[in-house]
């Protein structure tokens, strides 16, 4: 969204954050009516760091009652541009032994591994519009 080497001050600023935050509002809506009934969703924005920790380590332990065989909890930190998911997504999959996967990370490794696709992703950011989803369900999967 901002070409590298900018500097942003006052209306600019903040009419570039309301873009982010509407562009991420957009999203998560798809994301929340697409997985409806399969997630929990949690609001940590008005709460102390101790809280959500013990909260997330509660929803962790949940047992179900089935007699299916248990899977590892899928854990998916959602939040706009800045508000620190990547760090804490680090932090919960050490604490846990949860396996991270970071969607940028996966897109700048086959960016310099694969240089067909690498221009594909490329174009997509420089140009401020999303990596086509086969590339990135690909590098997921």
């Amino acid at each position: 969204m901002i070409a590298k080497n900018t500097t942003l001050y006052g209306p600019e600023l903040e009419d570039v954050s309301t873009q982010a935050l509407e562009e991420y509002d957009l999203h998560i809506r798809g994301v929340k009516e697409s997985f409806q009934g399969f997630i929990y969703e949690y609001e940590a924005s008005e709460k102390v760091q101790s809280d959500v920790a013990n909260d997330l380590a509660r929803m962790l332990r949940i047992r179900f009652r089935s007699n299916a065989p248990r899977r590892p909890p899928r854990v998916i930190l959602l939040g706009p541009p800045g508000s620190g998911r990547s760090t804490q997504a680090e932090m919960v999959a050490k604490r846990y032994g949860l396996v991270h996967i970071s969607t940028r990370n996966l897109l700048k490794s086959e960016i310099s591994k694969n240089p067909e696709v690498g221009r594909v992703i490329s174009k997509s950011i420089d140009m401020g519009l999303p990596v086509p989803d086969e590339i990135v369900i690909s590098l997921v999967e």
